[in-house]
């Protein structure tokens, strides 16, 4: 995905013969969260290996579309569309495995926050999620980057 995004060819340089910065490369993570109107933070989510631990369901935002600024074109909310992006670092070399990401509850539909929901406030799930329900998506080289819409996952830390 950022190869792309980046325009990335095998030799490590982008399209216009530079090797990206560090700067394009935050900039390409911002863009896949849907540019402008973005919460603009970055968190931190490290697993733990070994043991179980209970889960704690939540949606970020509830929303799918950014704020957009007082006598915003109301056209550009239709193809502005806001994703969590998890950019996943394993605490060792060469790892394959879960517990990089988020464990990832898919919902059979979309679950929008009320008009009223605070956008830097969670969404906390009070239900029960059976097992069978939880994906554990599994880290390795070519799959760094895992991407969602907010309203149409439930998430917890790994």
């Amino acid at each position: 995905v950022l190869r792309k995004h980046l325009s990335i060819a095998p030799d490590g340089k982008s399209a216009c013969g530079e090797v990206p910065t560090g700067e394009m490369f935050m900039q390409t993570i911002g863009d896949l969260c849907g540019g402008s109107g973005v919460s603009g933070h970055f968190i931190d989510i490290v697993g733990i290996q070994g043991r179980s631990v209970v889960h704690s369901w939540h949606q970020d935002t509830g929303r799918s579309r950014p704020r957009l600024p007082l006598g915003a074109d109301p056209l550009q909310l239709e193809e502005a569309v806001l994703r969590t992006v998890l950019l996943g670092v394993p605490a060792e070399d060469d790892y394959v495995g879960p517990g990089v990401f988020s464990h990832v509850v898919r919902l059979q539909d979309e679950a929008w926050a009320d008009d009223d929901h605070p956008w830097n406030v969670p969404i906390i799930f009070s239900g029960e999620v059976q097992e069978k329900y939880v994906i554990r998506p599994v880290f390795c080289e070519g799959r760094e980057v895992l991407t969602f819409r907010d309203v149409d996952v439930l998430h917890s830390a790994p």
